[in-house]
């Protein structure tokens, strides 16, 4: 299957999913519902307050549950930043506040650095959990839609819309050259499976820059930059 095969039929099975799935959030309009998740944001981010971010929070896992959003799709918008949020409440929690909590030798938890490191990984997930609402109920085609509208320049859209088109196209050269060492034996062991995914992965980065590369002198040969 071509990739550009796959990229229409991922959009076609998209819009035909969120069709079969409307509700009261799912029919609102994309600029509403993108105008609601900037105001979270930035609600969020100018009050730095526990209580309001676990607020939104609630509320934005309470609309993917009401918009009946798969439930492995709305995990990897909590798993992805509760990752990245740990080793930011452990540098708080160890080197941020006066009241030790727990000692294990020459390291102490903080109570001031725990709350303050808390605090911001509650920030990040209740921003992350408004965008997996918008982006898991609205098509993307809409989205791009609901931006032009909001007189977002034209090259930021269409920069996002190229992004949207070949990550998926990327993936699949990666799925497949997996496919490929797996036949091969490369993904023996855990230490060969390693090496050669960021094996498989440096060659996907170099593809993808051959890619730009001849993407930009056919957009240049056509009066498009």
């Amino acid at each position: 299957m071509s990739g550009c095969l796959s990229v229409q039929s991922l959009l076609k099975t998209e819009k035909t999913h969120l069709r079969r799935c409307r509700n009261s959030f799912s029919r609102l309009d994309a600029r509403l519902k993108l105008g609601l998740v900037v105001a979270a944001v930035v609600c969020n981010v100018s009050r730095p307050d526990y209580r309001l971010s676990l607020g939104l929070l609630l509320e934005a896992w309470g609309g993917m549950v009401a918009a009946r959003v798969p439930f492995r799709q709305a995990i990897w918008f909590v798993l992805a930043p509760l990752w990245a949020s740990m080793p930011v409440v452990a540098g708080l929690a160890l080197g941020l506040g006066k009241t030790p909590l727990i000692t294990l030798g020459h390291l102490s938890i903080y109570h001031e650095g725990l709350m303050q490191g808390g605090q911001a990984a509650l920030r990040v997930l209740a921003d992350t959990a408004w965008s997996g609402l918008l982006f898991l109920t609205t098509p993307f085609t809409e989205i791009l839609a609901a931006l032009r509208w909001f007189r977002i320049p034209p090259l930021v859209v269409d920069t996002l819309g190229f992004m949207y088109r070949y990550i998926f196209l990327l993936w699949e050269e990666f799925c497949a050259m997996r496919i490929s060492a797996r036949a091969r034996g490369g993904l023996l062991g855990w230490r060969r499976e390693w090496r050669t995914t960021g094996a498989i992965t440096a060659q996907v980065f170099m593809r993808a820059y051959d890619r730009a590369e001849r993407i930009q002198e056919a957009m240049k040969s056509r009066g498009g930059a």
